[in-house]
C-alpha cells in the first residue's frame, strides 16, 4: 500500500523546495495557508491574542530559518505546528522564570527592608544605611543571598556553603565578586563618612 500525498501536501513540498530555492513569495504562500492554523494554536494555549499573534509570527520566522532541516516538506503544516506548540512552551517557559525573578527580588528586598540597622556600622545615618540596603538588593540573586547569609547571619563561607549545597569555593568566588560590586557601588557612601 503506498501512501499518496494530497494535492495541498504536494504543493507544500513544491513550495518548500522554492523556497529553499531563493523564491520568498513561496514563503509567503505558505505563511498564507497557515497562518490562521498557527494563530489558533498559539491563541488556544496562551489566552493573550497579542501574545499569540507574536507567537505565530516567531513560529513562521523559526520554520523559515530552520527550513533546510525539514525531512518530509509535504508535511510542513505537522512540522509548523510543532514549531508553534514550541514556541508556546517557551513563552510560558520565560513568563514563570520572569515572575520567579521579580517574586524573588522582591521577596529579597522585603528581607532587606525588614533588617535592623547594621550593628557593626552604628555611626551610619537612616540614608546611609538605605544606601546600603539598596546597594546589596542591586546584587545578583546568588551573591545578595551569600552576602546576607555572611553579614546578617553571620556564616562562615563553608557554612554558607553547606547550607546552599555548594562547594566552599564557590561561595568564596561569589563573596569576593560582592565585596567587588559592593566596593564599587558603596563608594559614594565611603567618601560621605570617610
Amino acid at each position: 500500500m503506498t501512501l499518496e500525498c494530497s494535492p495541498t501536501q504536494a504543493d507544500d513540498a513544491a513550495l518548500v523546495h522554492a523556497t529553499l530555492a531563493g523564491d520568498a513569495s513561496a514563503f509567503g504562500t505558505l505563511v498564507e495557508r497557515y497562518w490562521n492554523m498557527a494563530f489558533a494554536l498559539a491563541l488556544s494555549r496562551i489566552a493573550d491574542p497579542a501574545e499569540a499573534e507574536d507567537i505565530a509570527q516567531d513560529s513562521f520566522l523559526r520554520a523559515h530559518a530552520h527550513l533546510h532541516r525539514l525531512r518530509d516538506p509535504a508535511r510542513f503544516g505537522g512540522w509548523l505546528s510543532r514549531i508553534t506548540i514550541q514556541q508556546c512552551t517557551n513563552t510560558v517557559r520565560t513568563r514563570i522564570r520572569r515572575r520567579t525573578v521579580l517574586e524573588s527580588k522582591a521577596a529579597s528586598m522585603e528581607q532587606l527592608e525588614a533588617m535592623p540597622a547594621y550593628s557593626s556600622n552604628p555611626g551610619l545615618s537612616d540614608r546611609q544605611i538605605q544606601f546600603v540596603r539598596q546597594a546589596v538588593g542591586q546584587l545578583p540573586g546568588k551573591f545578595q543571598k551569600a552576602i546576607v547569609m555572611r553579614y546578617m547571619a553571620g556564616l562562615s563561607a563553608v557554612q554558607i556553603a553547606e547550607q546552599l549545597g555548594k562547594p566552599p569555593g564557590t561561595v568564596r568566588v561569589w563573596l569576593h565578586r560582592a565585596y567587588k560590586i559592593l566596593r564599587r557601588d558603596l563608594a559614594p557612601l565611603l567618601e560621605e563618612v570617610g
